[in-house]
Parts: structure tokens; C-alpha cells; sequence
């Protein structure tokens, strides 16, 4: 008994002393002497980190430990704050709600046949829907995890990747990666719609797509892979503009993944090789970018999902790291946030 009990003071000891050196430095965006723009937050790894539960407590009782992010790919937070995280690795998608302090998986809740989960986003219905790229379908599920079924299409998926949910519009639209365009569904009857795009380096042309985010006002936003670039389009799928290249300085790209854009409009876009997200303007103009390569806070290596959430929190898959990073952008939401003393 006096071993054991050694043995937990030896582990609890180094976690009091940690909890006790005070509040670590913040770790901002640009760097001083500039006004921040960006600000790290947290990481969640495994269940336990959105827990109320002590460090301690986990460590003696294995709170959680169940839901451990092992090789993250995409990302999705829901209207009730619930982030929604595909793990290749553990072919499962977890559910971390921080607010609740709660954490679930898909396969845990009964749904088996996940092989590559991929892209994951949610309607108002509560409604989950997760491409596979490994099956080449994707799966609906209901709000209480449920099977639903599988999206039926005129044309077969052939890695579906990305996925977004336009609910203002009425529409689904999936990534067809190995089939160079996007898929449109009407969201409330599943029914396939159209196809948008085609192998092409031509304007509204793709080559290898992989992410997609659809803005307040309908336009969509689609990662461009190996074009190095983004395509906007209207909620009609028409192109709009593009912007970026293939290049190794701010504004270019070398292997982009995840978009997203915030409540003032500033597109965000991951660099798996640059290790960070770049921030643009409307017209593609590169404003600043954060993270960089290493594990240390705010830190990534390999990113790849992105979103973002109605207050402006920004949530980055860190793959490497096995973790995903939140962030802050500290705009209007945050000055509103700060002048009814709820900052971060």
C-alpha cells in the first residue's frame, strides 16, 4: 500500500507544482510590438481535456480515456458549441462538447463501417453526415447518433473528402477528390442536385480538391489542392474569383487544406508543408498567418481541418500533434466579449 501510494505521490507531485506556477504567457499573433490579431487558447487531445475533471483525478482514474485523438483529419463545430473530429486512425469520429464537459464517439454510441473518416458537418436537424474516403459513400446519421443511411448519387464518389452544409440555401455539398469536382445536394430530401467543377487548371476547375466552407451569404469556398489555390463560387456554384499559387512565401501555398472564413470575412486556409494557417481578405490579399512548426502551444506540424464558430474561436486540426488547437480571433466578437467582461 505504502508503494503505491509513493508511487501516486511521485506522478501527482510535478502536476501540483505545475498547477501552482501561475498562468502561462499568452501566445499571440503578430508578434509585439504589433496590436495581436490571433490568440492561442487551448488543446484537446483526448475526452478528458473538455472535463472538468483535475489532471490528478484523470491520471488516478483513466477519466476518459477512451476518446484519445490518435491521427486527426477533419473538424466541424455544431450551432451548441459540440466539435465533431474524424480520426483515420481510430476510423471513428469523435464528440467533444466543452461546454458540458461531456465526450463521445460514433462507433461508441453503436454506428460500426467507418473504414477512413474524412469530412463531418451537422444541419439544424442535429443530422451528422461524414465522407469516407476509404468506402466512397457518406454516411447520415440522426442527432442521437443513429444510422440514417448513405448519400445516393448519379455519380459515384470516388474519395469524398470535404463536406459543407449551406443551410440558408437548402443545400449539401461534398468534395469528390479523385472525381475533380463537387457534389450538390438539396439538404432538407438528400436528392443529388448537380455537379460543380472538372478536372481542369481553368478557372471553376479543380485538380484534386479537398476542402470546402460555405460563407454567411452562400458563397463557397473550395480548397483547390494540387491548383494551389481557392475557388469562391455563388450559392449557384458559378465561379466568382480565385486566388493563390504554388510558391513558398505569404500569400502562395505548397500543400493547402482546410478553409474557413469568420464572422468580418477573413478566409483562413491550412498549409499542411508551411505548418500554419494563413488569413486572407476577401479579394485574397495575405493579412497575416499563425502557428508554425513544432508541439510546443499554438504550435502544429502537419495541420489539416479547420473551423470556426459563431463567436470567432478557431479550432485546427494539429495532426502530428495528435491534438486539435484552439485559437481566438480577436476582433469585433472578442471586443464585445470584452466589454460585457466575458473575454477569453
Amino acid at each position: 500500500m505504502k508503494s503505491i501510494l509513493k508511487g501516486l505521490l511521485v506522478i501527482i507531485a510535478p502536476i501540483i507544482l505545475w498547477s501552482c506556477a501561475g498562468p502561462l504567457p499568452d501566445v499571440v499573433w503578430p508578434l509585439p510590438p504589433d496590436p495581436p490579431r490571433i490568440k492561442y487558447v487551448t488543446s484537446y487531445h483526448r475526452g478528458g481535456d473538455v472535463s472538468p475533471t483535475s489532471i490528478a483525478t484523470e491520471i488516478i482514474l483513466g477519466a476518459e480515456t477512451a476518446f484519445t485523438i490518435r491521427k486527426p483529419s477533419g473538424i466541424h463545430v455544431d450551432k451548441d458549441g459540440r466539435l465533431f473530429i474524424t480520426d483515420t486512425a481510430k476510423a471513428d469520429v469523435f464528440v467533444f462538447d466543452p461546454e458540458k464537459g461531456k465526450a463521445t464517439s460514433v462507433t461508441s454510441e453503436g454506428v460500426r463501417g467507418f473504414f477512413k473518416p474524412i469530412g463531418v458537418a451537422t444541419d439544424s436537424l442535429g443530422r451528422v453526415f461524414i465522407t469516407d474516403s476509404q468506402a466512397d459513400r457518406v454516411t447520415v446519421l440522426d442527432s442521437e447518433y443513429k444510422l440514417l443511411g448513405y448519400l445516393e448519387t448519379q455519380a459515384p464518389f470516388n474519395q469524398p473528402t470535404g463536406i459543407a452544409v449551406d443551410e440558408a440555401n437548402n443545400r449539401l455539398y461534398v468534395v469528390d477528390t479523385h472525381n475533380h469536382h463537387v457534389q450538390a445536394f438539396a439538404l432538407d430530401t438528400l436528392e443529388f442536385e448537380k455537379i460543380i467543377g472538372g478536372r481542369s487548371k481553368e478557372e471553376g476547375g479543380f485538380n484534386f480538391p479537398s476542402h470546402i466552407t460555405v460563407d454567411n451569404e452562400g458563397a463557397l469556398y473550395v480548397t483547390d489542392t494540387m491548383n494551389a489555390r481557392i475557388q469562391i463560387f455563388d450559392k449557384e456554384g458559378r465561379f466568382l474569383r480565385s486566388f493563390g499559387q504554388f510558391g513558398d512565401v505569404p500569400g502562395m501555398f505548397a500543400r493547402p487544406k482546410g478553409v474557413e472564413v469568420d464572422s468580418e470575412g477573413h478566409i483562413y486556409v491550412v498549409d499542411a508543408a508551411f505548418n500554419n494557417v494563413q488569413i486572407f481578405n476577401q479579394e485574397g490579399v495575405p493579412l497575416l498567418h499563425f502557428g508554425g512548426y513544432g508541439s510546443d502551444r499554438g504550435q502544429m506540424i502537419l495541420p489539416s481541418g479547420i473551423a470556426i464558430n459563431d463567436e470567432d474561436y478557431i479550432y485546427v486540426v494539429d495532426s502530428w500533434n495528435e491534438r486539435v488547437n484552439v485559437y481566438e480571433f480577436l476582433g469585433e466578437k472578442h471586443k464585445a466579449r470584452e466589454a460585457k467582461g466575458g473575454g477569453s
